[in-house]
């Protein structure tokens, strides 16, 4: 029986593969990601994880009896473990243009040293694709580049545990050793 199958006998309707996609960010294993419905039953109440409809309210997931917070105690936490500075914006703010990959590829010293930089970094249309599969985001800035780095991925760990599964992190790492930037480098 396959996992579609699987999802109706347990009593999910609409039950659709949407996409391949890699495991924990790896190419190298696979995935699948599907919607399903799940029918409520007369007298029950179905509430969406919708932050940008309910604010401060805490919403139940459609998973369960789950109660998910809102995205400004994903904020506050970002404070807890240790940002400067963070705000929440719409994604649909984050602007992606060819020149900031042109500008890696002619005369940053880091091209082709890691999967944050040219080739391996992602290209501009991916990047843009995956920033429309969100609504909101949670901008982090400080002064301390590899701390800033630290607390984004502890960031996207404590969102994930407060009920965000699509909480990721994308980092601009420094230029310099030891997580200050040096001047003049990108």
């Amino acid at each position: 029986m396959d996992f579609l199958a699987l999802l109706k006998k347990a009593g999910f309707e609409n039950a659709q593969l949407v996409g391949e996609t890699g495991f924990n960010s790896s190419p190298k294993t696979k995935g699948v990601t599907f919607r399903a419905e799940k029918p409520t039953t007369p007298g029950q109440r179905q509430e969406f994880a919708d932050d940008t409809k309910h604010g401060d309210e805490m919403v139940l997931s459609t998973l369960g009896k789950r109660k998910i917070p809102s995205i400004e105690s994903v904020l506050e936490k970002a404070y807890d473990i240790g940002c400067e500075n963070a705000k929440i914006i719409d994604t649909s703010t984050v602007i992606t243009e060819k020149w900031t990959r042109w500008k890696c590829l002619y005369g940053c010293p880091f091209y082709n040293k890691d999967g944050y930089h040219p080739p391996f970094a992602p290209s501009v249309e991916e990047t843009k694709e995956v920033l429309g599969e969100y609504k909101k985001a949670i901008l982090l800035n400080g002064s301390k580049g590899k701390a800033l780095t630290d607390i984004a991925v502890r960031l996207e760990g404590e969102a994930y545990k407060m009920g965000y599964y699509k909480a990721f992190a994308l980092t601009a790492l420094p230029s310099g050793a030891g997580g200050e930037t040096k001047p003049g480098v990108t």
